[in-house]
């Protein structure tokens, strides 16, 4: 009864064959919102038998799995379809090609879940190709548009060439290990680790699976095809910011025993992961385009997710992807609705967050804001590392909970950028949201991480840290973090809290040489077009 699940990749296939034959328009989404709830059923169905047997569900002569992975992702990816499709159904009903979109959605969301599900590094290689043709065909979905078509060719080259590198990889993979089975293969590397393993053709297919992975999931210097694409529809935007840039560490984690054995592409992706984060995060804030501004947050998060990867930390990869991707599907779908009801009310809308953090108050700015801010949010990393050290003695031996501290931090400091932007005042409902929602991203991170890394890995996600360790020491860790709190933190000062300085005072060269950097993207485009005209 259970081999019942395997059909859910199907599924959108036959949703999307049933729709070339209806006529009217409005049993479109009907069709497609009730078959599809079906795969959600199926997908919460697959996930309880998983867990309740401590089993895996395989089929079709081993080809595709039901596992801990296909239990956790499958049923946020149904759910998410099921939003999209909804919101789709009046968002695109105006829109010429109404059928083609729903017939183009389902069949990407097939591509995806075979691509889950997969346990074949073929069928893996079929749905990487798949979705990168669905991707290309709802990206230039509005046909009329030059710069859409343009955008979209610009992610199929970069998304085929993912495809290449990848199929390089599973050819090399073929021949090194003489099989196609990631179940076999997995077992195969999980035994290889226990003996020490010195083969470069190993490194060579972990570092061409990692390129691949960084390519779809717009990692520098992959990046510049995400928030290009932003002439799609916003129900494409969704799905590709909440679902098909993860594609990449899903990749990873189906491969994570391949991993293990190349700790060399693990630190890679580390440094990679970190730089990404960082570089995105900064243009996020500089770029003059807000929807250009919204893909650079996501290609930062993807950095993080990268850097996750690099440090071992697999299963914290997975939550991070599935909590980003809820936070921006949501981003993207409630953006539409906005835009319509700005359009009937010239004012900025009152919803609550914008009397909680947007509306100004009287009362002038103050450096005492600063240091209770500083005050609060420093307490809570105090208090998480004295518990931690007190409750276990291995806190600093892996360097997770590094990142989780990093994480926490960084993304409590860009809450308070964006909303010390418009507020002037010295509110206490500020200052209690934000330290609430730094303290909530570092325990979630650390206690569902953890839960989530049992369910996945069990004791083989020691093994993982193990592999990625790069010997940080506790010392070196606490003076990285510190110099990173102490950076931002004077950054915020001065950007929020320091009067701003008088017209005769010259501006540093350098630091608009940075900014001018940043603005421009890294110059990216410049360097691409001078170097088609042999300029360079």
């Amino acid at each position: 009864m259970e081999k019942i699940i395997l059909l859910i990749p199907g599924i959108p296939i036959v949703i999307a064959f049933l729709l070339i034959f209806v006529k009217k328009k409005e049993f479109i989404p009907k069709i497609s919102l009730i078959l599809s709830s079906m795969i959600a059923l199926l997908g919460l169905y697959g996930a309880y038998y998983v867990i309740s047997n401590d089993t895996q569900i395989t089929g079709f002569g081993g080809l595709l799995i039901y596992n801990q992975l296909s239990a956790v992702l499958v049923p946020y990816v149904a759910i998410l379809g099921l939003v999209i499709r909804k919101y789709a159904t009046k968002y695109m009903w105006d829109e010429a090609g109404y059928k083609r979109f729903f017939i183009l959605l389902n069949f990407i969301f097939a591509s995806i879940y075979l691509l889950v599900m997969s346990n074949n590094l073929i069928v893996l290689a079929l749905a990487w190709q798949l979705m990168s043709i669905g991707l290309y065909l709802l990206v230039s979905f509005n046909v009329g548009s030059k710069t859409a078509v343009k955008n979209a060719r610009w992610t199929m080259y970069i998304h085929k060439g993912a495809d290449l590198v990848f199929l390089l990889a599973v050819i090399l993979t073929y021949k090194t290990f003489q099989s196609l089975d990631l179940a076999t293969l997995s077992e195969k590397w999980l035994l290889m680790s226990k003996t020490s393993v010195d083969e470069p053709i190993i490194f060579v297919i972990g570092l061409l699976f990692l390129i691949a992975a960084m390519m779809k999931s717009a990692i520098v210097p992959f990046h510049i095809w995400l928030p290009y694409t932003s002439e799609a529809p916003t129900p494409v935007s969704g799905l590709m910011h909440a679902g098909v840039v993860n594609v990449g560490g899903i990749l990873l984690n189906k491969l994570a025993y391949l991993l293990m054995l190349t700790p060399g592409v693990l630190n890679i992706a580390f440094g990679i992961g970190l730089f990404t984060a960082i570089f995105a995060s900064a243009l996020m804030l500089v770029v003059s385009d807000i929807k250009r501004s919204l893909g650079y947050s996501t290609v930062g998060q993807m950095g993080y997710m990268i850097m996750e990867i690099g440090l071992g930390a697999f299963s914290l990869a997975v939550y991070h992807l599935i909590v980003h991707g809820i936070f921006k599907a949501t981003l993207f779908l409630e953006s539409g609705a906005l835009i319509k009801y700005a359009r009937h009310d010239p004012n900025i809308p009152e919803r609550l967050s914008y009397k909680v953090f947007w509306e100004d108050k009287t009362g002038n700015r103050s450096n005492r804001l600063f240091y209770l801010i500083a005050f609060f949010t420093i307490l809570p990393v105090l208090a998480f590392i004295g518990v931690k050290m007190v409750l276990s003695e291995e806190f600093f031996e892996f360097n997770a909970a590094i990142v989780i501290l990093a994480f926490a931090w960084l993304t409590g400091t860009q809450l308070f950028l964006s909303f010390f932007k418009v507020s002037k005042s010295d509110s206490i409902q500020v200052i209690l949201a934000l330290v609430s929602t730094f303290v909530l991203i570092l325990f979630t991170y650390e206690f569902i991480g953890l839960t989530l890394e049992h369910f996945l890995y069990g004791d083989d996600a020691l093994l993982f840290y193990k592999a990625a360790t790069l010997n940080v020491t506790m010392a070196s860790s606490m003076v990285m973090l510190a110099v990173i709190m102490t950076i931002g933190w004077l950054f915020m000062y001065k950007q929020h809290f320091v009067e701003i300085p008088n017209a005769d005072i010259k501006p540093s060269k350098m630091k608009w040489l940075f900014y001018k950097l940043l603005a421009k993207e890294g110059f990216y485009f410049e360097i691409f077009k001078r170097s088609k005209k042999g300029k360079l």
